[in-house]
C-alpha cells in the first residue's frame, strides 16, 4: 500500500467520528504523526488527494481535511452552509435576511457584513451597529442570531440574551452584577450566588443595546472576556469561568466618542445602518 493510500485510508475511516461543529477535521500534522510521516510528506499527499477531489480541505488555520465521501452523507448533521468548504456540497437553507427590506439592494452592503460576523470560524465576529433611533437595529441583531442558527454556527437551541446598558448606566456595579453575576456577599442584598449575562448567553448570542451608556468601567471589565473568554462572577476569587458568547453592540452615537478606543479596537466590524 502506497503512502497515498495510507493517508487516504486514515482520512476515510477518522471522518466518521469526527463532529464538525467542534472540530472541523484533520490536520497534516494529525496525519503524519499517525503514520509516522514527515509533515511536508503528509501535506503534500493531502494535497494531491485534494485535487483528485477525494478530500475535502478547509482553508483555516490551520488547514483540515475530511473524507468527502463521508462528508456529504453527514452533511445534514454538519449543517455547513457559511464557511468556505472547498470541494464540498453546501447545505441549502433559507436566509433570514430575506425578511429585511433593502437586504439586496440598499443594506446589501450592510447585509454581507452581518453575515461575515456570522459565519466568521470558529467563534464569529464582535459587530457593532450603528444608527439612529428606529433604523431597525435590533432587528437586524436579531437576524443575525437568526442566520447563525440557519448555517449551522450556532446550536438551533442557542440562547439569544437582550441587555439595554442605559438601565444600568448610572450604577457600574449593578451593571457587573448583571453581566458577570455575582456570588453571596458580594453586595449588601446579594443573598445567594446568581449566574450573569455571560453564562445565560453561553453558546449563543448576547445583544448589548445602547452601548454606548456603558461606562468606561464596564467596558474594561468586558476587555479580558472579549481577548480570553474568562471572566469572574462579581465578589469572585479564585478560578476563571469560561463561557462562549458571540456580541452584536448596537449605538446611536458616535462610537469614537463614546466608547473607549480599547474596547472599540476589540470590535472589528461597525457598521452603519
Amino acid at each position: 500500500m502506497t503512502n497515498k493510500e495510507r493517508v487516504f485510508n486514515l482520512i476515510k475511516d477518522l471522518s466518521k467520528d469526527i463532529n464538525i461543529k467542534e472540530k472541523k477535521g484533520l490536520t497534516a500534522q494529525e496525519i503524519a504523526k499517525k503514520l509516522n510521516l514527515r509533515r511536508n510528506v503528509a501535506s503534500h499527499l493531502l494535497n494531491e488527494l485534494y485535487k483528485e477531489g477525494k478530500i475535502i480541505k478547509i482553508n483555516t488555520r490551520p488547514v483540515y481535511f475530511l473524507d468527502k465521501e463521508v462528508y456529504e452523507k453527514k452533511a445534514k448533521e454538519f449543517k455547513e452552509t457559511a464557511k468556505t468548504l472547498d470541494s464540498t456540497v453546501k447545505v441549502s437553507n433559507d436566509d433570514p435576511f430575506t425578511k429585511l427590506i433593502g437586504y439586496n439592494g440598499s443594506l446589501k452592503t450592510q447585509v454581507k457584513l452581518c453575515k461575515s460576523a456570522a459565519s466568521y470560524p470558529p467563534n464569529g465576529l464582535p459587530i457593532l451597529l450603528i444608527g439612529n433611533t428606529g433604523v431597525g437595529k435590533s432587528y437586524i441583531a436579531q437576524l443575525i442570531y437568526e442566520y447563525a442558527k440557519s448555517i449551522g454556527a450556532i446550536d438551533e437551541n442557542a440562547p439569544y440574551v437582550i441587555f439595554n446598558c442605559a438601565e444600568y448606566a448610572n450604577n457600574p456595579e449593578l451593571l457587573s452584577a448583571n453581566l458577570f453575576g455575582y456570588v453571596k456577599g458580594a453586595f449588601t442584598g446579594a443573598d445567594k450566588d446568581k449566574p450573569g449575562l455571560l453564562e445565560e448567553a453561553d453558546g449563543g448570542y448576547l445583544f448589548l443595546d445602547e452601548v454606548h451608556r456603558l461606562p468606561p468601567e464596564g467596558q474594561e471589565k468586558l476587555f479580558l472576556f472579549l481577548d480570553k473568554s474568562i471572566f469572574r462572577r462579581l465578589g469572585e476569587t479564585g478560578n476563571w469561568r469560561t463561557a462562549k458568547v458571540r456580541f452584536i453592540f448596537a449605538t446611536t452615537e458616535d462610537p469614537e466618542q463614546t466608547l473607549t478606543k480599547t474596547f472599540l479596537r476589540r470590535i472589528p466590524l461597525v457598521v452603519n445602518i
